[in-house]
């Protein structure tokens, strides 16, 4: 094997673990270079959703509990409305001033409209209330890099401590994420203790934690930070067929999270108004190879690993069997029956013997 090809395999197999690519110092950089641009105005719920998560209202509020029955005057069962039973029913918690959110953002925001590819530059500035979410929909483009620069800091207040957690999800991640929320903040419900009890589960086992939430590829998640920059390229299209129904197609979620999670090293809420400034940059991607190609290039490093053990094989065997670069040519063993060959000295000697046998004789005799 070459010299050459021995340092290209070398470097295609050490280079992925050397992660370049995760280096903060790097992607802040290359991020913070692109985080400038022609802003365009924001068209709310076509290019770009707002929502948000508080603690005053709870979506899953009565789903959590199991009620009492009662039997009404026709003889059938129903839910114990008039008694306010505590085990459905929560009381309603008021809304402070540390929550400054429309109603509109976390009562009646359209989940399932149908957003518009994002493909121009936008700016927005989101108050986020203390133990609460706020969230920014878009729907990204794979033909676009995109660029997401966020910037927080506490409302009319100095803070030199003062931090959040930024998350990027799909919209299956973040229905996960809002269950665990208001699960969290439901006085009835189990599994924001269950979660708890199971934050410190290992990343390889987070798949199958039925508590479990991750960000986008189980990377975009930026815990206690008051300015982040990152970049997002996508393969294709976002979306998924599950095992019964149609495809669905997955939209993304900025998350400005001010709230406790169950995440170990996340910032605690911070007891004031969060001003977050959301820039998205697009830039038009001018090369993009397609899915398969990663697949064809594991496909060649794969059969290239499985013939090298027989090409070595191969030049091992025939190692010793070159004989263009002998200088004698190979003779028969010399046995009773096959005189041996002579080499030429010898047969030298021998005429030595024919022409003067005297002399020869008389040194034998000496």
């Amino acid at each position: 094997m070459s010299r050459k090809l021995v340092i290209i395999l070398v470097l295609i197999f050490t280079l992925p673990m050397v992660g370049i690519n995760s280096n903060p110092i790097i992607g802040n950089a290359s991020a913070a270079d692109s985080c400038s641009g022609d802003i365009e105005p924001i068209l709310w719920n076509q290019t770009v959703g707002r929502s948000a998560l508080v603690p005053h209202y709870n979506y899953y509020s009565g789903y959590f509990g199991f009620g009492d029955y009662y039997e009404d005057d026709k003889g059938g069962k129903g839910r114990d409305h008039e008694t306010n039973n505590d085990w459905f029913f929560e009381e309603t918690r008021e809304k402070t001033e540390l929550n400054p959110e429309e109603e509109w953002m976390y009562t009646s925001w359209d989940r399932d409209s149908r957003l518009q590819t994002l493909t121009s530059n936008h700016h927005s500035t989101m108050l986020v209330g203390n133990d609460s979410i706020g969230a920014l929909r878009v729907n990204l483009s794979e033909q676009h890099r995109t660029t997401i620069c966020i910037t927080v800091q506490a409302l009319n207040e100095t803070n030199d401590d003062y931090s959040v957690d930024v998350y990027l999800m799909t919209t299956s991640e973040y229905q996960r994420y809002t269950e665990l929320y208001y699960s969290s903040h439901s006085d009835q419900s189990f599994y924001g203790d269950v979660s708890e009890a199971l934050s410190e589960i290992s990343p390889e086992w987070r798949s199958l934690d039925f508590t479990g939430w991750r960000s986008y590829r189980d990377a975009h998640q930026y815990e206690s930070v008051n300015e982040i920059n990152f970049a997002l390229n996508l393969d294709g299209p976002e979306s998924y067929t599950p095992l019964f129904g149609s495809e669905r197609w997955q939209d993304f979620y900025i998350v400005i999270d001010t709230w406790d999670n169950n995440h170990d090293n996340d910032a605690p809420a911070p007891g004031v108004v969060t001003a977050a400034d959301v820039t998205i940059i697009t830039t038009e991607r001018s090369f993009i190879l397609p899915n398969y190609t990663v697949a064809i290039i594991f496909l060649m490093m794969i059969i290239g690993m499985v013939i090298l053990p027989f090409v070595l094989n191969a030049r091992y065997m025939k190692a010793g069997l070159d004989v263009s670069n002998s200088t004698s040519e190979p003779g028969l063993i010399p046995s009773l029956e096959v005189a041996a060959e002579l080499p030429e000295h010898s047969q030298e000697g021998n005429s030595l013997e024919k022409n003067y046998p005297d002399v020869l004789e008389k040194n034998i005799g000496d």
